[in-house]
């Protein structure tokens, strides 16, 4: 079976608390959608074939790569001999297509291959999650992360993609010039800062909320992917939660080497699966434990906060 997905890398703009709208290079899945932040999300089937085909639509050269997804990438040289992209490139206008195999469950960052120190910064990433065979949307029976054998079965699941904003590295780049010095001034769960993340999906550029709901004992599964640049602290206060997997490679299979955590450090592209039970009544922080990132624009609170209501 063959899945096709179509992306257009365009250019758009978000809204960061304190400021105006903010330019951003960022992925839609449709030719009418605008870019968005991060870009949208795929389910797929563990095996599953996918051609991916990219159409650009911004100023310069963009390409795509998968993280821990196993493909042939085809790197990109200049003239004198030095990686450009890692990956095949889209020129401005043009397109280009990916084949890929779903080989294993997990959640797998999409980024641009091209410059991707600027352009990742910029907004061109996104997720996508193979499911395990047997897994079925509308039969919570089914619902793993990993399959059997695995200790990964949920009731509630949430994504979470930390991301960096530099807001001057996005104006200088959207007006053709040439960043230096990394210091990103705001800090994001699925693309927005608190308190924005704890609102309702939408249809904005940034659709993705990152509240999460749930009933006294129900199983979640919290999947954090690190898209940014640093290393990122994350603390579940109140909660002890069993890490059952990192990069997307289950912990328990033959042997259980799954363990307790109630703060997990994710450094650049790393990701980590944590199953908890979710406890009595209330609400519950998650939130960065670097109180550089707990804020917009040093203002706090901000950034990497998000609420779990227990009801």
């Amino acid at each position: 079976m063959v899945t096709n997905i179509d992306l257009w890398a365009k250019s758009g703009s978000i809204i960061l608390p304190g400021r105006d709208p903010l330019p951003f290079w960022g992925f839609s899945g449709s030719a009418g959608a605008g870019a968005q932040l991060p870009g949208p999300r795929y389910d797929v089937m563990e095996g599953e074939s996918l051609h991916i085909t990219l159409s650009n639509q911004l100023p310069g050269t963009t390409s795509l790569v998968l993280s821990g997804v196993e493909f042939t990438p085809q790197p990109v040289k200049d003239g004198q001999g030095r990686f450009v992209s890692y990956n095949t490139e889209a020129a401005p206008g043009g397109s280009a297509a990916y084949d890929i195999v779903a080989a294993r469950p997990g959640v797998f960052l999409y980024q641009s291959g091209t410059a991707p120190e600027t352009q990742v910064q910029m907004g061109l990433y996104g997720v996508i999650v193979v499911r395990p065979l047997g897994y079925d949307p509308g039969n919570p029976s089914t619902w793993s992360g990993y399959g059997p054998g695995t200790g990964t079965e949920f009731d509630v699941e949430k994504v979470l993609v930390i991301g960096e904003v530099d807001t001057a590295w996005h104006e200088e780049i959207a007006g053709g010039g040439t960043p230096s010095d990394y210091d990103p001034g705001y800090f994001t769960l699925n693309g927005r800062s608190y308190p924005a993340t704890v609102d309702p999906d939408d249809a904005s550029s940034q659709p993705y909320g990152s509240g999460m709901a749930a009933a006294p004992g129900q199983r979640i599964l919290l999947r954090i992917i690190n898209a940014g640049f640093l290393n990122h602290t994350l603390s579940l206060d109140g909660v002890t939660a069993r890490v059952v997997a990192g990069d997307s490679w289950p912990l328990k299979t033959s042997i259980d080497t799954t363990y307790r955590k109630n703060t997990i450090t994710l450094g650049s592209g790393q990701s980590y699966d944590l199953l908890f039970t979710a406890p009595a009544t209330g609400k519950y922080v998650i939130y960065d434990r670097d109180l550089n990132h707990v804020v917009n624009a040093n203002q706090f609170p901000g950034g990497i906060i998000t609420i779990l209501e227990v009801t």
